[in-house]
């Protein structure tokens, strides 16, 4: 609106008509990115104070003074107490009587004389659960996906083992040679183990800067829709992940190494491939 009316200036100081009406322009506010709205977006009005509205601009079809609509915006503590209610209650959402809006409808049925019970008697839109049950989700979502990760980390890591099978049964006469000319057990095993390790950390830390480099990218180039910021990775996450695949390294190698480290020598030296 702002840019419709002056273009770069600042409209600070400047005076407009309303209806043949001249205000000053006192103050611009900044830039509101809003997925909803009651009448329009906040960026394509103008705010005056409401005993100059009802003064100048009166409502054709109610007394001198009357709302259409009433924002109310709760405290951390209350969006905190509605939390708790969301969390212990069952049921439909329309039913449960939450604390805010019983207290608003009570405020208004001492003004107004209806039932504050009256459901129908206002329209109460809450927003704040929309917000809660978009956080709900999206910490579901993220659950989701650390276990689709793990998961997904898991299957790599019994690949992993697959293939350092196939290689012990592969270099069986290898590890018979190797033992004939004095190889410890423990030499075998360390050698296989390492092998299989590190093709998983190898493995594992690229799908990561894969993963890393793509989350940029989409942070970087993509047009972000409101209310979602970004592929952001933390550091809890990039830890857990972490963790789960040195885990999984372990494990994936350690059975090929015993495996490999077992093989007698005789039998081993007279494996035909």
């Amino acid at each position: 609106m702002c840019q419709q009316l002056f273009g770069q200036r600042d409209p600070v100081g400047e005076q407009i008509l309303v209806n043949g009406t001249p205000f000053r322009i006192v103050g611009r506010i900044r830039r509101k990115d809003q997925d909803s709205n009651y009448s329009g977006p906040d960026n394509n009005k103008i705010f005056i104070p409401f005993a100059v509205m009802a003064k100048y601009f009166p409502r054709p079809d109610a007394p001198t003074g009357s709302l259409s609509q009433m924002l109310v915006m709760p405290r951390q503590e209350v969006i905190d107490n509605l939390t708790t209610v969301l969390t212990a209650r069952t049921g439909r959402v329309e039913d449960i009587d939450w604390p805010l809006e019983h207290e608003i409808r009570e405020i208004l049925a001492r003004r107004k004389a209806f039932n504050p019970d009256d459901r129908d008697a206002i329209n109460v839109w809450d927003t704040s659960l929309q917000t809660m049950f978009f956080d709900r989700m999206i910490s579901a979502m993220g659950g989701f996906f650390r276990v689709v990760g793990l998961v997904t980390l898991a299957l790599g890591g019994i690949g992993v083992m697959n293939i350092m099978l196939i290689a012990v049964k592969d270099r069986t006469r290898e590890i018979g040679v190797r033992k004939a000319l004095g190889a410890t057990t423990a030499a075998i095993q360390r050698q296989f183990f390492l092998e299989g390790f590190f093709l998983t950390m190898f493995s594992g830390g690229l799908g990561m800067a894969i993963g890393v480099a793509l989350c940029t990218a989409v942070n970087t180039l993509a047009e972000l829709p409101i209310r979602f910021a970004g592929m952001i990775i933390t550091w809890p996450n990039a830890l857990l992940a972490l963790g789960a695949l040195v885990l999984i390294g372990v494990v994936s190698s350690t059975l090929p190494a015993r495996k490999a480290a077992k093989l007698p020598p005789t039998e081993a030296l007279r494996y035909e491939m």
